[in-house]
C-alpha cells in the first residue's frame, strides 16, 4: 500500500469470547473553549475560581466508592474542563454529563457567551495581555509516554505560543478496588478462589485489573491499538496532526492513584452521547483485553502479532486515516471475537461490522448536530440510547434504505380492523412472521456491503453499493 503499511498476515487459533464484567471505572476531562463576538475569551472570565458543581445524579454502586467525587466544570488555562464523576456504566456516565451542561448553560446565558467545542484555536495577543499568568500557562503537566519512557515535553513557551488544543483523556480505574482493599472483602473473595479457582471471582477480577493498570507498557499500546487507532477513522479534523506536536501522541498517558489516564485523544467524543458511549465502550474492552488474557487465550498477543505497533503509532501521530483503516483491518476479527455474545456492552460486533464502515464514510457532521451544549441538554436518560443502539438503529436504518433490492417488493401485512375475529389475527402473525423473516434476509446488515471504505472530509463519499461481502 501507498501509506507504507506493513501487510503481513498471522495466522493463528480463534480467540474465546470475554467474559464481561462492570470492573472498570471510567471516567474523563475532556476541554472546550468559551467564545464571545466570535473570539476565544479564557475561561477564567467565564468561571471562578471553584467552577461550576453539580448535585450527582444517581447514587448507585457504579461510581468509585471513594466519597469525594462530585462533577463539575473548572478552568484548566485558556481552556475549560468538565470533570464529570467517574462510572462503571457508561450510560450513567453520560447522564452526569448531561447534568453539567444543563447547568453550564444558564451560565453561558448569563454571561453572554458561547462554547467552543474546537480541537485547536489561536488566542488573540489582545485576549492573551489580558489573562493572568497562571491562565497563559498550559493546564497540563507533562505525559509519560509509553514508547520512549521518557516524559513528553512541551517545546513551545506557552506565555508566547497563542495556540490552544482541546484534549479528550480518558481516567480508567478499578471498579472493583474494594475487593482488594477492604480486609473483609479481600480475605473473602480470596478464600473462596482459593477453593474454586473460579475466574470470576470478584477479588480475582479485581487483582487482574489491577495488573492490567498497574503495566502501562502492555496497557497503553493496546489502547493506542483498539481505541487511538479506531478514532482516527472517525475524529478526521486536520487540526489533529498540529495538536499532537503539542501533546497528545501515541503512547502518552499518566499513572494515577486510580489507575491509568489515556491522554491521546481530542474532545471530538464530547460532541455526542453515542461517541462518548463508543469511546468509553472501547475503553473498557481494552481493559478487559489485557486483563482476561491467559496463555491459551491471549488477546494481548494476537493484537500484537496482527499489528505493526509503528504503523499504530504513525496513524495516531499523523491523523492517517488510510493507515489506520488498514491496521483496523488487521484487528476487527479479533475485536469480533472477543466481543461475540457481549453485543451492547462491548462495542464492537461482526453482524454491525458494515453499518460501521457506513458510520465511518458518512462522516460525524452526518451523525450528530454541531450545536453540542444543545445536544447535551436535550439527551434523553442514558440506558438504550448509547453507541450499540445507535448502531444497530439509526445507522443500520439508515444503510438499509441506502441497499434497497428491487426484488424485495411485499407490503407489510395489514392489521385486521376487528379485535374480535380471531382467525384473522392467526393469519395476520403469520403473515407478519413471514414479511419480518422476508424483510431480514433481504436487509440483512452482514450482506449490507459498504463496498469501500473512505474518509468523506478528503474526497467525495463513495456510493455505497452492493459487492463482494466485507466480513465472513
Amino acid at each position: 500500500m501507498s501509506n507504507g503499511a506493513d501487510n503481513t498476515t498471522v495466522k493463528r487459533t480463534a480467540l474465546k469470547p470475554l467474559f464481561f464484567y462492570q470492573a472498570v471505572s471510567l471516567g474523563c476531562d475532556p476541554e472546550f473553549f468559551f467564545a464571545k463576538g466570535g473570539k476565544v475569551i479564557g475561561s477564567e472570565k467565564v468561571l471562578d475560581a471553584s467552577g461550576i458543581k453539580t448535585n450527582p445524579q444517581d447514587n448507585t454502586s457504579y461510581h468509585p466508592l471513594d466519597g469525594g467525587n462530585i462533577s463539575k466544570f473548572i478552568v484548566d488555562g485558556v481552556q475549560a474542563e468538565l470533570n464529570p464523576r467517574p462510572s462503571s456504566c457508561r450510560a450513567l456516565l453520560g447522564n452526569e454529563i448531561r447534568a453539567c451542561f444543563r447547568d453550564l448553560h444558564a451560565l453561558l446565558v448569563s454571561k453572554g457567551v458561547v462554547a467552543d467545542f474546537s480541537q485547536c484555536v489561536e488566542v488573540t495577543q489582545e485576549e492573551m495581555d489580558t489573562l493572568s499568568d497562571k491562565a497563559r500557562i498550559f493546564g497540563c503537566a507533562p505525559s509519560t509516554n509509553c514508547y520512549t519512557a521518557a516524559e513528553s515535553k512541551i517545546s513551545v513557551d506557552p506565555k508566547v505560543y497563542r495556540g490552544r488544543s482541546a484534549g479528550g483523556h480518558i481516567h480508567i480505574g478499578n471498579q472493583y478496588q474494594q475487593y482488594l482493599d477492604n480486609p473483609g472483602f479481600r480475605e473473602q473473595y480470596r478464600a473462596a478462589y482459593e477453593i474454586s479457582k473460579d475466574p470470576n471471582n470478584a477479588w480475582k477480577i479485581g487483582s487482574r485489573t489491577e495488573y492490567a493498570l498497574k503495566t502501562p507498557d502492555i496497557m497503553v499500546p493496546v489502547l493506542d491499538i483498539v481505541l487511538g487507532n479506531t478514532c482516527v477513522l472517525v475524529d478526521r479534523a486536520p487540526s489533529n496532526k498540529e495538536r499532537r506536536k503539542v501533546y497528545g501522541k501515541a503512547g502518552e498517558h499518566r499513572l494515577k492513584p486510580y489507575g491509568i489516564e489515556y491522554r491521546t485523544l481530542s474532545n471530538f467524543w464530547l460532541r455526542s452521547y453515542q461517541l462518548m458511549s463508543m469511546v468509553m465502550g472501547i475503553t473498557r474492552l481494552a481493559v478487559q483485553l489485557v486483563e482476561q488474557s491467559t496463555p491459551d487465550n491471549d488477546y494481548v498477543k494476537a493484537l500484537f502479532d496482527a499489528v505493526n505497533r509503528n504503523d499504530v503509532i504513525k496513524a495516531i501521530n499523523e491523523n492517517d486515516f488510510e493507515l489506520a483503516l488498514a491496521n483496523f483491518k488487521k484487528i476487527e476479527n479479533i475485536l469480533y471475537e472477543a466481543c461475540e455474545s457481549n453485543w451492547g456492552n462491548y462495542p464492537f460486533s461482526a453482524k454491525y461490522a458494515n453499518p460501521f464502515r457506513y458510520f465511518v464514510n458518512k462522516g460525524v457532521d452526518h451523525w450528530f448536530e454541531k450545536d453540542v451544549v444543545n445536544h447535551w441538554m436535550n439527551a434523553p436518560e442514558g440506558h438504550g440510547s448509547g453507541w450499540e443502539s445507535f448502531l444497530a438503529g439509526r445507522v443500520t436504518t439508515e444503510l438499509r434504505q441506502s441497499m434497497k433490492k428491487e426484488s424485495f417488493n411485499l407490503n407489510p401485512p395489514r392489521r385486521p380492523i376487528s379485535y374480535i375475529d380471531n382467525d384473522a389475527y392467526v393469519k395476520y402473525d403469520g403473515e407478519l412472521r413471514e414479511y419480518n423473516k422476508a424483510y431480514e434476509a433481504a436487509y440483512d446488515p452482514t450482506k449490507l456491503v459498504v463496498a469501500e471504505v473512505k474518509d468523506p472530509t478528503a474526497s467525495p463519499a463513495l456510493p455505497v453499493v452492493a459487492e463482494e461481502p466485507v466480513v465472513a
